[in-house]
């Protein structure tokens, strides 16, 4: 719990710090031309919330593709070592496949 509330935290801070130092030299470079070929400010609006919408859903995608493939295909060998802890003798433990869709929405949101 504490290594996911550390992730959670220091995504926030992440979060938290890109909002707080305003737009980039980039962006603001970016927002003027589209303003000066005829854009109006909510079509770029518009283009950034479904910007940040495909990135959001992609990265997310890809990482539940690439958790069941680390947890169920590769047998967790990152894990593995945590789980299994200082005992010499390991049982066999085989993961059975099973998706939830509400554990997959939970996650998203």
């Amino acid at each position: 719990m504490i290594v996911i509330f550390s992730g959670g935290f220091l995504a926030f801070v992440i979060f938290a710090w890109d909002k707080a130092s305003g737009l980039s030299q980039e962006e603001r470079r970016e927002i003027g031309i589209l303003k000066g070929i005829g854009w109006e400010t909510s079509d770029i609006i518009l283009l950034k919330f479904w910007e940040g919408m495909v990135i959001s859903l992609s990265s997310f995608l890809a990482g539940v593709i690439l958790a069941y493939v680390h947890v169920f295909l590769a047998s967790s060998v990152l894990f593995e070592p945590v789980l299994k802890g200082w005992a010499v003798l390991y049982p066999k433990f085989k993961l059975v496949p099973f998706i939830d869709a509400s554990q997959v929405v939970t996650l998203f949101f």
